[in-house]
């Protein structure tokens, strides 16, 4: 058995891997190998010539207490059901953390299906967030809510809750649009909420009914996409949002970190991230 870190020919194993473990679309899978793989900042255990575990790495930018910080986003750890409990994950993502604390990134962090699954390798809990859910009943502001792409409002809402909160990837025109490409491999739906013509708030969901995305500048903003989106869904939607809407919800933790050094400190106050390949 071998542990190494990928290259750019194991890529159609990882993806395979990937469809067989996750149960994602191949539209979004192939996105993802061609848009976000980084075989360098990846490791994987080889049965001969088979991938058999993988631990995948993309080097983003987050803000946390007004200071850009280097990031390592992990995703994709995964092992076929043949080959786990032999300690595979614990020893790819160990040699993972140790080339990002070498490549001088402040931390890693990522979105585990277990809130204890990573302890032993020195993640904990750093951020919060509220999940929340749509209401026919609510009466709404009068807002106006468009349908359809609107990067420019988007960037305009983003931007400005940005400052607010820890931990929140930094997004330039590049790293929208391949957000919406990622959006667009399984189809989505973009509403964006205007207040005199100006933008208070955004919500993206998904072919599935997933609200990938929910950004808004007041309560009000936050209830009426929500609740539109699920009139046209035709079903309750629920949504993962900073901690401080100020809509009624459960409170969870949203992100789990593993600092280097000094960089800064455990839990992130008022923080909010999500995940976003």
């Amino acid at each position: 058995m071998i542990l190494r870190r990928m290259e750019y020919k194991d890529g159609a194993q990882a993806a395979k891997l990937w469809l067989d473990i996750f149960g994602d679309s191949e539209a979004f899978t192939n996105w993802f190998f061609a848009e976000r793989f980084c075989p360098d900042l990846s490791f994987a255990a080889f049965d001969g010539d088979r991938l058999i575990a993988m631990t995948l790495g993309r080097g983003t930018k987050i803000l946390v207490e007004g200071t850009v910080r280097r990031a390592l986003l992990i995703s994709g750890v995964s092992t076929l059901p043949a080959y786990r409990g032999r300690g595979l994950m614990h020893r790819l993502v160990s040699m993972q953390i140790d080339d990002a604390g070498a490549k001088g990134f402040s931390c890693c962090y990522l979105h585990p299906v277990e809130e204890s699954l990573y302890a032993s390798l020195g993640f904990a809990n750093g951020t919060d967030a509220m999940r929340i859910v749509s209401d026919p009943e609510r009466a709404h502001a009068p807002y106006e809510i468009r349908e359809g792409t609107d990067v420019a409002s988007m960037r305009t809402v983003y931007d400005t809750l940005l400052p607010r909160y820890n931990g929140m990837q930094i997004r330039d025109d590049a790293e929208i649009r391949a957000l919406l490409s990622d959006y667009g491999a399984d189809g989505f739906c973009m509403l964006t909420a205007f207040s005199c013509d100006r933008p208070v708030g955004y919500l993206i969901v998904l072919g599935d009914g997933t609200v990938s995305e929910l950004f808004a500048f007041t309560p009000e903003a936050y209830e009426a996409l929500l609740d539109e989106a699920a009139r046209r869904a035709g079903k309750a939607l629920k949504a993962t949002v900073p901690p401080d809407c100020g809509v009624a919800g459960e409170l969870v933790y949203s992100m789990q970190y593993r600092v280097f050094g000094n960089a800064f400190s455990l839990p992130l106050k008022n923080g909010f991230c999500r995940l976003s390949y």
